[in-house]
């Protein structure tokens, strides 16, 4: 694929100036950039996107194997040999993994193929959920694919929608927009190296990461965005992650950093054989006690149950076991009445459970706190009187904005136009809004751009600090775990199986997170 002067402009705001690049068959093209600087507008375009077209198209020329094409739909850009991996995730949560990987392309008995035509045949059920299983094993992955999707894990999710994709025996040119952001470090390398062998064979990728190490390892060529044009870019050999960051932001960034300290060992939960029946992050015994005002940190590899955590505690599937918060057991996994009690949780899936893409960021960020709390309501006489202090909301939203450096064209713009990184930052500043004494967080550095990262990194820093917010951090992301925690606990097969201070070597936390560690577990 060939581009020359691409642009593209929403509500007159340019998201893509005069972009040229291209993709060579057998190539890895790297992209990166930080949140906002267009690098999800170029893929929509790439993949016949509607919202495209619905806002006003796009300017310049694509040639794709030699012929010049104006992508108007997502159906065409399939009949070219283009497969798009989303960032947000577009399976179909009521059918099976096999279902949803062979979407399209199933399998038909031959008989009803003769006596019906292929439009009318039955599906080979059989053949179907071999067929996916084998895709599957290509991504060195072992799962029954009679699973629904809706009970996945969101890392598990991520394998299947690239899955689907890399199924077509037509696939010519494959866009990658951030496939390894939920998945740990070990299972992001595994998968890229799947993603080198397709190129081997002769697939064009291009390939968008947050991830600049990844970018460096098995990239042909990497280029970087910066509001929306190409500010450098880079052969193999010439990648330097320290480049990449600099071109990316304009300046250097600095790291959020926590100083050690002593934690007082006063509970503010724990946790005691408790169990959490979430398909492919399962948690199965878990004993941990969270101590107030600490962040602690939970990691894991996929699949292990660092995930389900909060989930759990929002009642979102069946639990067993004790939970002792603020020294009284709660009864009841209730969203609601643990929100009203303090704790919140920040979901890993922001699509489907983080935010309502249909509505403003404003509404976004001040929803929960309104519903549960009141917050933002003119309060006629009576409590929840449905009219809100716009005023004193859009107050609220727009320190928040300020603080997470929020790129929006406004405040009544829809969640769902704003880039991934953005979407993000809203959820944080919706759980923020709740003031919460305790504060769960999933994977809240998901794609997000290394800036962004560290100015969340430090807000969660900030309120624990200055609020003495107790925060369990629940990350595939080691490296940011030992700057901010004041321990880590390292989750097998869905228990604890060590808790680890942050200046614990590589090597300790590496026999920890494979189970190979031979101390019996603390008591914690």
């Amino acid at each position: 694929m060939e581009i020359k002067n691409l642009s593209k402009r929403y509500n007159g705001i340019p998201a893509l100036t005069n972009i040229s690049l291209s993709v060579k068959a057998g190539e890895i093209h790297g992209i990166v950039g930080a949140n906002g600087s267009g690098k999800s507008t170029l893929l929509n375009i790439l993949s016949g996107s509607p919202l495209i077209r619905e806002t006003g198209g796009y300017h310049g020329e694509i040639s794709f194997a030699g012929n010049r094409v104006n992508l108007k739909n997502c159906a065409e850009a399939i009949r070219m040999g283009i497969g798009m991996v989303h960032q947000e995730f577009a399976l179909l949560p009521d059918l099976t993994i096999a279902e949803n990987i062979k979407l399209s392309r199933e399998h038909t008995h031959k008989f009803t193929d003769r006596l019906f035509g292929p439009k009318y045949s039955f599906i080979d059920r059989k053949r179907n959920d071999e067929s996916a299983a084998r895709i599957l094993q290509k991504l060195r992955l072992h799962l029954d694919v009679d699973v629904k999707i809706i009970n996945l894990s969101t890392n598990t999710r991520q394998f299947v929608e690239i899955a689907r994709v890399i199924d077509r025996t037509d696939l010519k040119l494959l866009l990658l927009d951030e496939p390894t952001a939920v998945l740990s470090r070990d299972d992001g390398l595994n998968l890229i190296a799947v993603f080198r062998e397709m190129a081997q064979n002769g697939l064009g990728i291009l390939f968008i990461s947050h991830r600049l190490e990844e970018m460096q390892q098995i990239c042909d060529r990497v280029t970087v965005f910066r509001d929306g044009a190409i500010v450098s870019s880079y052969e193999q050999g010439e990648i330097s992650i320290k480049n990449l960051a600099r071109d990316m932001i304009g300046h250097t960034v600095h790291k959020a950093t926590a100083p050690k300290r002593e934690i007082k060992a006063r509970p503010a939960i724990s946790f005691q054989q408790f169990s959490v029946k979430m398909p492919g992050e399962e948690i199965n015994g878990l004993d941990l006690t969270v101590f107030e005002g600490e962040i602690l940190g939970l990691t894991s590899l996929s699949g292990h149950g660092k995930l389900a955590l909060g989930y759990g505690v929002m009642g979102m599937y069946p639990t067993g076991g004790e939970v002792i918060y603020e020294n009284k057991k709660i009864d009841r996994m209730d969203a609601k009445a643990n929100i009203l009690n303090g704790i919140y949780v920040l979901p890993d899936d922001r699509q489907a459970l983080g935010m309502l893409p249909e509505h403003s960021l404003a509404d976004n960020i001040i929803f929960t706190g309104n519903q549960i709390k009141n917050l933002f309501s003119i309060n006629f006489g009576r409590p929840f009187s449905g009219f809100i202090d716009r005023k004193k909301a859009d107050a609220h939203v727009h320190q928040l904005v300020r603080n997470f450096e929020i790129k929006c064209a406004s405040l009544k713009q829809k969640s769902k136009e704003l880039s991934g990184g953005n979407q993000q930052k809203v959820c944080i500043a919706r759980a923020l809004t709740l003031n919460p004494k305790l504060l769960i967080v999933a994977e809240p550095t998901r794609g997000i751009d290394i800036s962004a990262k560290e100015k969340i990194l430090q807000m969660l820093l900030d309120i624990n600090r200055k609020n003495h917010t107790t925060i369990v951090i629940a990350s595939s992301e080691l490296d940011e775990l030992k700057r901010v925690c004041d321990r880590i606990a390292v989750m097998v097969d869905g228990k604890i199986f060590k808790i680890l201070l942050p200046d614990a070597s590589e090597t300790e936390f590496g026999l920890a997170l494979a189970g190979e560690e031979g101390t019996k577990n603390e008591e914690f």
